[in-house]
């Protein structure tokens, strides 16, 4: 694989790791307060972050 799709590869690994704390963060960040208006900011948030990465089908954090 050359330097730039090793590079690439990595990035991607990264970015969805981030995708995977960004969400496991904002779902108890919800639990601890307003629970409803927290999953409606979640949801919007992680609906904006995945168009922004141009991926629609992250998996989800077991």
């Amino acid at each position: 694989m050359s330097s730039h799709l090793q590079i690439i590869a990595e990035l991607e690994a990264l970015t969805e790791t981030q995708a995977r704390i960004i969400s496991a963060l904002a779902t108890r960040l919800a639990e601890l307060g307003d629970v409803e208006t927290g999953r409606d900011e979640i949801a919007e948030a992680d609906k904006a972050y995945r168009a922004l990465i141009g991926c629609d089908e992250l998996p989800d954090i077991p």
